[in-house]
């Protein structure tokens, strides 16, 4: 196959994938920790491949099956950094079990390699390939605690709501090959009806993975039964590697204005930004309230695909690299709480700042972020967008996204509240938190304040990869 080279980090990675899994059946149980190391510096490899082709230009293999460029490189970096902190999260992650160590691996480097493959995809067959080898790990990996009733119904729900977003993607699979004669995504595809249908469900069926609504449903179930680890790991790569999908597909070879689409896509921005924010007041689990952060978070994000021009896209992908840094920052200061308690509630985080200062600072970083506070990192990624929209004409749109992040300020300053204001219970367990934990909040709250107060070289770096309409 030609230029099958392209496609070395793939490979590779679904390589120790599979060494993972034979590592599992020769190794002795007391050393199965062992499969945890392996799977985090096996992405990390991957990652230092990927870094390094950066810039080196790109093809495309195989015709039109895939393609390469600093924009797909660019976003698998994300995927691949999600997957390393995720890794090491999971190492501290008491209720993983040991004797499973290298399914859990095999599962998690798996689905980082169908993120990879469907951000490179350039044909909806290879896209819908790469979408299921991501949907069957994260279905096993969303029920990885089987003990626990909320990780069987929360993996349940995703599987069930998995195979409809399956069945309406290759529903508009068919209806685009019907129309245009081929699964190829290109810019000269026929207008017609058929055609608009067949984006439309398509669309659809990438917004179950981006969190979009109305294919949120899934969301707070999953995230709050799955191993937190796993849950971090859902918040991120398969959010943002779908929004990679999305933006090449409705921003540069089939534009959304060309088909009359542009008003859907504002629309679904505004009614996740409003349904995440709004729904998150309610919720007094601390992963249900993240669930919902990240589905608001994914409204924003739209709003750079929703705008459509050259500047739009640099603010979606800005975005989504500082949202790696917020959401896996509050994640991980979840889970070092909520396994030292027993219990991802709100009353969990009574009095943390008096137990565990530096713990609360961070939660606190990665918050404000979340909420776009100045001058932390998420402040500048909303302004980039807002800007975006407002320079394309549509500033209703960045007056909907500004006041749902000043809605968004009061659920989140519930858990400073009780972290600060409150003191800790009698009874509360002493906090236990391990070395990669600690590692991966200081990764998070390092870029969350750095591209806050220096946000120069990221914003070069995104120029340079961002894809023009």
């Amino acid at each position: 196959m030609r230029h099958l080279g392209l496609l070395t980090p793939e490979l590779v990675l679904s390589g120790l994938a599979l060494a993972a899994m034979l590592l599992d059946m020769v190794l002795p149980r007391s050393r199965s920790r062992w499969l945890y190391h392996f799977a985090w510096v096996s992405a990390a490899a991957v990652l230092a491949l990927v870094v390094a082709s950066m810039g080196a230009g790109g093809g495309r293999g195989a015709g039109t099956l895939w393609v390469v460029d600093d924009f797909s490189q660019f976003f698998k970096m994300l995927a691949l950094l999600a997957a390393v902190l995720c890794l090491m999260l999971g190492l501290d992650y008491r209720a993983l079990p040991e004797r499973h160590a290298g399914t859990f691996a095999a599962l998690m480097l798996l689905a980082t390699a169908g993120l990879m493959f469907l951000i490179s995809s350039a044909d909806l067959l290879l896209a819908f390939v790469s979408l299921e080898l991501v949907s069957i790990s994260s279905f096993v990996l969303a029920g990885f605690e089987r003990g626990n009733p909320k990780s069987n119904e929360g993996a349940m729900k995703y599987f069930l709501f998995g195979a409809f977003s399956s069945a309406i993607l290759v529903f508009g699979l068919s209806l685009y090959y019907g129309a245009a004669g081929t699964t190829r995504l290109a810019a000269d595809a026929p207008h017609g009806p058929l055609l608009i249908l067949a984006l439309v469900l398509i669309l659809l069926g990438f917004a179950f993975k981006a969190s979009i609504a109305p294919m949120h449903f899934w969301v707070p179930d999953a995230y709050e039964g799955a191993p937190t680890p796993v849950a971090t790991f859902f918040s991120i790569a398969p959010k943002l590697a779908a929004f990679a999908v999305l933006i090449r597909v409705f921003a540069v070879l089939l534009p959304a204005g060309r088909f009359g689409l542009q008003g859907l896509l504002v629309a679904l921005a505004v009614l996740t930004m409003t349904i995440g924010n709004f729904t998150a007041f309610f919720q007094d689990d601390v992963k249900r309230l993240l669930a919902y952060s990240s589905v608001a978070q994914a409204g924003y994000l739209l709003i750079g695909l929703a705008v459509g021009t050259a500047r739009g896209i640099e603010g979606a992908m800005m975005y989504a690299f500082i949202y790696v840094a917020m959401n896996l920052g509050a994640f991980a200061v979840a889970q070092a709480v909520g396994q030292s308690q027993g219990s991802y509630d709100l009353s969990a985080f009574d009095g943390l700042a008096r137990r565990s200062l530096p713990l609360a600072l961070a939660m606190v970083f990665c918050l404000l972020s979340l909420a776009g506070i100045p001058p932390l990192a998420g402040f500048m990624g909303k302004l980039y967008i807002f800007s975006a929209a407002v320079e394309a004409g549509r500033w209703w749109l960045a007056v909907f996204g500004v006041v749902n992040s000043v809605a968004s300020v009061y659920f989140y300053f519930r858990v400073a509240q009780r972290m600060f204001l409150r003191q800790p219970a009698e009874d509360a367990a002493p906090l236990s938190v391990g070395a990669f934990v600690y590692g991966g909040i200081a990764v998070a709250v390092a870029g969350v304040l750095l591209f806050g107060v220096y946000p120069e070289p990221l914003i070069a770096g995104v120029r340079a990869a961002a894809l023009v309409p």
